[in-house]
């Protein structure tokens, strides 16, 4: 009885054991199982592009050659080898700004008028990088990797890169400076800084000929940069020249003043003497028309005499014919006088 107690008791045990090894088991191989999953999840990552930039996708493994292995394009995501590399640039429009103010890629560029005059001209260009995956991997190998001209990590190009803008003053600033220096030199510093038309013809020139002066300093025939527009502002002269101009015209502006009171002046005393000669004419006129009314009333009278002297036959008797008129006694003896003014007679 002993015995087979024993040996029931023996099997009982053995039967529970194998279960709790059973579930060790699998409980080893959930571990195995997760710990591999972990290891993946901490080798495969994803790569993703934002909606503006995209990336240049090179090999880089222990015993890989840097390849190119083509982009991630622009708002886009795919999955990390390990060792690769990436490289991001601007896909949206950049601008390059040359007016020389703060957050400015370059400074004004000088320029010569054709009376041998300087000026500043400030201005921006806006375009746009060829983001082609095989130009833009071109591009890099070429240029931007040299320069160190990108990022190397994506959502950075908020802020400039300081190899991008050394690329950019590279093969921009040489281009624009010759184009800009070329279209002032057909006019004169008071032409550029005063006619806005101007202004934009260098704005078409540049528009039209930026691009194949870039290109004339790349290497191969890949447009990297495309979609130039230039903003150009007023050429700005010196102080010394804006101050001259400026002393210039006012010198101009009192002369002409001066020259416009001298006219109303000159206008003032002529009409004055035309006044006055007119008023001496009329007053002439007055004193002839007078005089000619004295002579003609004069003859009027003295044909009215002589009408009325004509019965009385002679002029005595027509005084005669007076005095009689006035009580007068024409015919008693006087001393002297006449009729009309009779001498005194002494009294006896």
């Amino acid at each position: 009885m002993a015995k087979v107690t024993t040996t029931a008791t023996g099997g009982s045990g053995g039967s529970l054991g194998g279960r709790f090894g059973g579930m060790a088991k699998v409980v080893g191989v959930l571990g195995v199982i997760a710990l591999v999953l972990a290891g993946l999840a901490s080798l495969v990552r994803t790569v993703a592009s934002p909606a503006d930039e995209v990336a240049v996708h090179k090999g880089g493994g222990i015993i890989e050659a840097p390849n190119s292995k083509g982009c991630v394009n622009a708002n886009s995501r795919q999955l990390r080898r390990p060792g690769d590399k990436y490289f991001w640039y601007p896909a949206s429009q950049r601008t390059y700004n040359f007016t020389g103010g703060d957050g400015a890629d370059h400074a004004a560029f000088s320029v010569v008028s054709k009376d041998f005059q300087q000026l500043e001209v400030p201005g921006s260009v806006e375009f746009r990088l060829n983001v082609d995956c095989q130009v833009l991997t071109r591009f890099h190998d070429a240029i931007g990797n040299r320069y160190h001209a990108f990022y190397s990590t994506s959502d950075e190009w908020s802020q400039t890169n300081d190899g991008w803008q050394r690329m950019l003053d590279l093969y921009f600033a040489p281009a624009l400076d010759a184009t800009l220096d070329r279209v002032a030199k057909k006019y004169t510093w008071k032409e550029l800084y005063a006619d806005p038309t101007i202004k934009d013809e260098m704005n078409r020139t540049v528009n039209e000929q930026l691009a194949t002066l870039i290109q004339q300093k790349m290497p191969g025939e890949d447009e990297f940069f495309q979609g130039f527009s230039a903003l150009i502002q007023q050429p700005r002269p010196s102080d010394a020249l804006v101050r001259a101009l400026s002393d210039e015209e006012a010198g101009r502006a009192q002369a002409a003043a001066a020259k416009a009171r001298a006219v109303a002046d000159a206008e003032t005393t002529q009409a004055k003497a035309v006044a006055e000669a007119e008023a001496a004419k009329a007053a002439a006129n007055a004193q002839v028309a007078q005089k000619e009314a004295e002579a003609k009333i004069a003859r009027l009278e003295a044909e009215i005499t002589a009408a009325a002297m004509k019965p009385f036959g002679s002029a005595k008797e027509y005084n005669n014919w007076l005095a009689i008129q006035h009580g007068l006694n024409p015919y008693q003896p006087t001393y002297s006088g006449t009729v009309l003014a009779p001498s005194q007679t002494p009294t006896p």
